[in-house]
């Protein structure tokens, strides 16, 4: 068996990785940062979108889940923003937290920069995660208002039938 693989009794050497990094430069932070920027806001928008379209779904009747179904899915839905609401609170601090390049222009600028990309007020990653969180937000209030729409249906209509004197 070969050292360094990990697949025998545990007393072979593990293998050491030689990888480096090679620094970003301020440029091509530069030229990288608006397709990222866009990227974000073409996500935003498709979010956006379809919580929309949800929502003008289950307004017009055309969204119809039975009662378990939606609360199914609205606890998904709240679980998935749930997880988003946890990943912005663990890394919002560590994403504006300037980086550590050095003590000189470059270093600062490419720190600002990140810093830009990680935090910034009209595209930050950290921004992205919480108009992530609304876009749940959307989806789930739909979501329940259409299984609320539901549950009252039901009700009328099986209190309806009571007083037309059936019985379930």
């Amino acid at each position: 068996m070969a050292e360094g693989t990990g697949t025998g009794t545990g007393t072979e050497t593990p293998a050491v990785s030689t990888a480096t990094t090679t620094p970003i430069t301020a440029e091509q932070l530069a030229a990288v940062k608006p397709v990222l920027q866009q990227q974000m806001l073409v996500d935003k928008a498709t979010a956006s979108q379809a919580a929309a379209k949800l929502d003008q779904a289950a307004d017009s009747g055309k969204l119809t889940l039975d009662v378990d179904a939606a609360d199914a899915l609205i606890k998904a839905v709240g679980a998935a923003r749930d997880e988003v609401m946890d990943l912005w609170k663990r890394t919002s601090d560590q994403l504006a937290k300037p980086l550590q390049l050095g003590d000189n222009p470059v270093a600062h600028a490419i720190s600002a920069r990140f810093a830009d990309l990680a935090v910034g007020e009209e595209s930050g990653a950290a921004k992205a995660l919480l108009d992530l969180s609304r876009v749940l937000d959307d989806i789930s209030n739909a979501l329940s208002k259409n299984r609320d729409t539901i549950r009252d249906a039901e009700e009328q209509a099986e209190q309806g039938f009571k007083n037309a004197g059936g019985s379930l």
